[in-house]
């Protein structure tokens, strides 16, 4: 019997798509990536045809964005889902590059590029839309960093680094917490004044 991740991962994996994973990420991470990308890139295409009909009150720089949001929610769509556009030839191609490449790649060009919608027309449409892209470009940003060590590596690594370092005691009255510390100077209580 199946379990329900098992199913998840067999309904989100690609038609020809080894079950084999080729990284140390997380399915969670890997899919919510791509989740997160797909309803990115239907806002994008959305609110950017919003943006588009702003044109009617005179705002060229809100059409731009839009058609910009539009074709960055078509680019993202065609890399993390390909199978929303199988009826274009060049898609499965898109996809397999993208794919062949690192994360760190998706990350970089997927923050980059939702940048310009939101600086040409910072509205409300523009921001959602977009950050829904920017943080499917953080989450394969995280995904490029790799797997976090476990807990004994973690700590064997800070008890060789603690090790590495010189233990400076210094046991004296004017020794200080912090090395560049100025020393505090005493001057004595405040004289009593007897006239007030």
């Amino acid at each position: 019997m199946e379990s329900i991740t098992e199913k998840f991962v067999s309904l989100m994996a690609r038609p020809g798509q080894e079950n084999v994973p080729k990284d140390d990420v997380p399915w969670y991470l890997k899919y919510g990536a791509r989740v997160l990308g797909i309803v990115g890139a239907f806002f994008c295409v959305l609110f950017g045809l919003w943006n588009c009909v702003s044109i009617v009150f005179g705002g060229v720089g809100c059409l731009v964005s839009g058609v910009l949001q539009v074709c960055l929610g078509l680019l993202v769509l065609i890399v993390e889902a390909p199978c929303c556009c199988m009826f274009v030839d060049f898609v499965q191609k898109v996809a397999d590059l993208a794919d062949s490449k690192p994360y760190w790649y998706r990350a970089a060009i997927y923050c980059v590029i939702a940048i310009p919608p939101v600086a040409l027309c910072p509205g409300l449409g523009s921001i959602f839309a977009c950050g829904l892209i920017f943080g499917t470009g953080v989450l394969y940003g995280m995904m490029s960093l790799g797997k976090k060590a476990s807990l004994q590596e973690m700590r064997n690594a800070a008890v060789a680094a603690d090790n590495s370092r010189p233990i400076q005691t210094t046991s004296g009255m004017r020794s200080n917490l912090v090395d560049n510390a100025q020393p505090v100077a005493f001057t004595g209580p405040p004289a009593y004044d007897s006239n007030v």
